[in-house]
């Protein structure tokens, strides 16, 4: 039984990936997830049994016991070899349900503890995993930096964790998008050919650092004029980053896109790909942007400097430094020999170790080890 809590973006493109390639391995899957009609079917279609289930991100006490109540009867009516939480609130509730239904647990860590929360709500909820870390067969984290966190802070046995890196579909070639496509978008954001295109992917909150994105930009434009940024995504934060955007006078150099199905034809597009995180698990875009070739900025934060080398396939700079950031864009946009070796390099290093089948071969080792317990 895979269970999440209402996800975006990264996590919910790993959870729709996994669960589909352990159907693909014979695994009999059943998704207690809530996800848009079309995930819902996509899941469906690869032979996954959905058994649609709210689980917010915010906690609900009394509803969530509710919720662990219920998830415990579902556990025990399909007689679960084993339960497999994604995300902090679903891995609270997942677990509670699974001890009471007497079914092996694992649970797969995405992020770090509410990054951006208060002190106090941190410790709070880092005590509740590390409590239930105890009751825990086993530990999926997607980054060494993830595992070295639940080490340190939670006390939690180093050989309970097992790493799988996220993996993403690879496509046959690179700069596979389309080139009307590319045409199209300059002319809509009304650009020329030749103005260096910079983007990023990331749901809109401020873990992401969008901010200092928006910092940045005018140390840019100060020192390159055919520049332009596009933002794609959505969240909460995105009214007031479009005001802010206006406050710093920005407007016509940056592009707010909204949330975008065809990601992998925008990421080809752009000339260099940039996440300014404050925190991050692994960091999907970035393994997505480096797959197509593209050189990428992004902040030495979390898992990212397990896919970024600096100054090898891409190029690192600390978190919540606009400065910082300005100046690797500049550097970039002013070198594309540079931009070049940085594509090709991460495309080479991304493609040997972040593929979809080695995160699900992996994944399907470890939940075959704790169902047999």
């Amino acid at each position: 039984m895979e269970i999440i809590r209402e996800a975006y973006g990264g996590m919910k493109e790993h959870y729709v990936m996994l669960l589909k390639g352990l159907r693909q391995r014979g695994f009999d899957v059943l998704a207690l997830c809530n996800f848009s009609q079309p995930v819902m079917e996509e899941l469906k279609n690869a032979g996954v049994e959905v058994y649609p289930f709210v689980i917010p991100g915010e906690v609900q006490f009394c509803r969530d016991i509710r919720r662990t109540m219920m998830i415990s009867s579902v556990i025990k009516e399909y007689k679960a070899d084993v339960v497999h939480c994604h995300g902090y609130k679903a891995g609270v509730v997942g677990r509670l349900a699974g001890m009471l239904a007497g079914c092996p647990r694992v649970y797969t860590v995405h992020n770090f503890i509410l990054p951006m929360a208060m002190p106090a709500k941190r410790w709070v909820l880092g005590k509740v995993e590390c409590v239930l870390s105890r009751y825990t067969q086993g530990i999926i984290t997607v980054s060494h930096a993830l595992k070295e966190e639940l080490v340190q802070n939670c006390r939690i046995p180093a050989g309970k964790i097992h790493v799988v890196h996220n993996g993403i579909p690879f496509y046959n070639s690179l700069n596979t998008g389309d080139t009307d496509f590319d045409h199209n978008l300059r002319r809509r954001l009304n650009i020329e050919t030749d103005t260096i295109l910079v983007g990023t992917v990331a749901r809109l909150i401020p873990s992401k650092g969008i901010d200092y994105l928006l910092d940045a930009i005018p140390l840019v434009i100060n020192h390159i004029k055919n520049v332009h940024f596009v933002v794609m995504g959505s969240g909460p934060h995105e009214q007031k980053l479009v005001r802010k955007a206006l406050q710093l006078g920005i407007q016509d150099n940056i592009t707010f896109l909204g949330y975008v199905n065809d990601i992998r034809n925008y990421i080809n597009a752009l000339d260099i790909f940039v996440l300014p995180s404050l925190s991050e698990g692994l960091g999907i875009s970035v393994i997505e942007a480096m797959a197509a070739g593209k050189p990428v900025i992004a902040t030495r934060v979390g898992g990212i400097p397990e896919i970024v080398n600096h100054d090898d396939n891409g190029y690192l700079v600390p978190p919540g430094d606009a400065r910082e950031l300005a100046m690797a864009i500049i550097y970039l946009a002013a070198n594309p020999q540079i931009r070049k070796d940085y594509g090709q390099r991460g495309c080479r290093d991304v493609r040997k170790r972040f593929s979809v089948d080695k995160m699900v071969d992996r994944t399907a080792e470890i939940l075959l080890r704790y169902a047999e317990r």
